[in-house]
């Protein structure tokens, strides 16, 4: 039986987490470290999935599964002349569910690829771009869209709404501890909750709401800047403070806006207490990931393994902090 596999990476937001929503910049990386993989092929019976998450009859998938079916349902629409063909669909992932790391879009990505692979159709990045916006619409009920473009590009890109995509290039000797607290967060609820807040009957939570998102933005400015600067301009050591009191300062203001939870606060302050330079939350929030920047090699290595032993992340990742850093 004829089997077609599509692939897709993680991601990793630097910078701009929920600010993004609201027309302001954000820095995201694809993640390497971590793959979603789905391979396809022709049953006889009903569409059937098989996944870590969910096995069973595709249209029984519980709700956190939806958007897959929902991205499913349009391909068969529009690329299926069989009506009846109905599809064994694996999938394997060593994404973080649930974490911030994009698994959502990841997983239409690799399903979106997976059939035109099958039916050896070119796949241009808008068609590509238009279900993975679909997945993240259900998942995320208002996203940013730029999970989908990190997915789907595969490129470490500047998003900022209604503005061309940029890719962000940039190159340090830092690196980045990437640790995952094993607590699902919840984007869905994190987005609409400071939605909620922009448009609240009180003048001082709109005005509260509003000023974090615009620091926010400011933060993801600097960073983009600081990126940017050349070796010649600054010291490497001046490069690593600034770009650290520019992390902790967008947390500062993540926090405020009420979408930390307290085990990311606990891996933040044991990594800052315990050789990184800064760390924040990445993502959603709510739970999930966080990450730490290091000046050294050994320093990351050796965080890595504290933050586990110390039961702050049930798994860690070390990568140089750079553009290409996560491949």
């Amino acid at each position: 039986m004829r089997k077609a596999t599509g692939k897709a990476n993680g991601k990793i937001i630097i910078i701009g987490e929920h600010a993004v929503v609201h027309g302001y910049p954000s820095v995201a990386l694809p993640f390497h470290a971590v793959e979603m993989t789905v391979t396809i092929e022709q049953i006889q019976t009903n569409a059937y999935l098989v996944s870590e998450l969910y096995e069973g009859p595709l249209h029984q998938a519980p709700s956190d599964l939806q958007n897959l079916l929902a991205v499913y349902d349009q391909l068969r629409a529009d690329l299926m002349t069989q009506s009846q063909s109905h599809w064994l669909i694996n999938i394997h992932s060593s994404i973080p569910a649930e974490r911030g790391m994009g698994s959502s879009a990841a997983m239409a990505t690799a399903l979106v690829r997976a059939f035109y692979n099958y039916y050896d159709l070119p796949l241009s990045d808008d068609q590509l771009l238009k279900y993975v916006d679909l997945s993240e619409k259900i998942s995320h009920g208002n996203p940013s869209g730029l999970d989908a473009r990190v997915a789907g590009l595969g490129l470490p890109l500047i998003y900022q709404k209604n503005q061309p995509i940029k890719v962000c290039q940039f190159n340090t000797p830092y690196w980045l501890v990437v640790a995952d607290t094993g607590i699902h967060g919840n984007t869905k609820n994190a987005v609409t909750d400071v939605a909620a807040g922009l448009n609240s009957a009180f003048i001082t939570r709109r005005q509260a709401v509003e000023n974090n998102l615009r620091q926010l933005g400011k933060a993801a400015n600097q960073f983009i800047d600081l990126v940017n600067i050349t070796p010649n301009q600054m010291a490497n050591d001046q490069l690593f403070t600034a770009i650290c009191n520019t992390f902790k300062d967008a947390h500062q203001h993540l926090r405020a806006l009420q979408v930390s939870s307290p085990e990311l606060e606990a891996g933040v302050t044991f990594a800052e207490a315990n050789g990184a330079g800064a760390a924040k939350l990445t993502g959603g929030g709510r739970g999930g990931c966080y990450f730490a920047l290091c000046d050294s090699k050994d320093k990351a290595i050796l965080l890595a393994e504290s933050l586990k032993e110390n039961n702050l992340a049930v798994a860690s990742w070390v990568v140089p902090f750079k553009s290409a850093a996560t491949e």
